[in-house]
């Protein structure tokens, strides 16, 4: 669950009794195939002050090399993000994030993320950041570390834009780690409601592409706030 709609996650928490909802599609083109969630729903809910509670439900495209095209319910996550440093002028904010993905749809194992994000924010410019590992089972498959690094700047009080890179070790017996780079947008064209869209493409490894798109809805205590 990256922080929207970047791959890179921040540990900015939905605000307290306060809901996040996007619907979009987002895609994954590499070497050993294709994968979309076309549409997602995320919901993050302000569970307590500094406390996150999250889950998705997708609607998943797969085509792999000599698989047959399919749609199919995606599998379930669920996660919860909590900040337990604060940000000072000295010192970043930092949270935990834990999740779980469910083999509820196209997945036969349940896999494990255990990331820390951190962010500083100067004036109109925030770098957030950070990784963790994954627990990744199954035949073929290896247990790997991901993570990322974006900056971005407050251009106008409707544009957010920035800039990330992003990688992870290599997730498969058979196969290698990659790096990408990628732009995101977040339009927030009223107090409630806000476009995100990105893309990226690796530099590094494995060869791919990232496509995001997706209307964000927010409502709660401090939703327009």
């Amino acid at each position: 669950m990256a922080g929207p709609p970047y791959q890179t996650d921040d540990p900015v928490p939905t605000s307290y009794r306060g809901w996040e909802i996007y619907t979009g599609v987002q895609d994954e083109n590499a070497q050993n195939g294709t994968q979309a969630d076309a549409p997602f729903a995320e919901f993050n809910y302000g569970l307590l002050p500094s406390v996150q509670f999250s889950f998705s439900m997708p609607f998943s495209f797969m085509n792999g090399p000599g698989e047959v095209s399919h749609w199919s319910a995606g599998d379930f996550e669920v996660g919860l993000k909590y900040r337990f440093l604060q940000e000072t002028d000295s010192r970043p904010q930092v949270a935990f994030y834990p999740s779980i993905e469910m083999p509820t749809g196209n997945g036969d194992y349940t896999k494990l993320l255990l990331p820390i994000w951190a962010q500083k924010t100067t004036g109109r410019t925030s770098v957030f950041g950070g990784g963790g590992w994954e627990r990744n089972p199954g035949f073929g498959n290896r247990n790997f570390w991901s993570g990322g690094i974006a900056v971005t700047r407050q251009f106008s009080k409707v544009i957010n834009a920035g800039f990330e890179m992003y990688g992870n070790t290599t997730e498969a017996a058979i196969g290698k780690g990659s790096v990408s780079a990628g732009v995101g947008i977040n339009d927030d064209f009223s107090d409630v409601h806000s476009v995100v869209l990105s893309v990226g493409t690796s530099v590094l490894g494995q060869r791919g592409l990232h496509v995001y798109g997706a209307y964000e809805f927010r409502l709660g205590s401090e939703a327009g706030k």
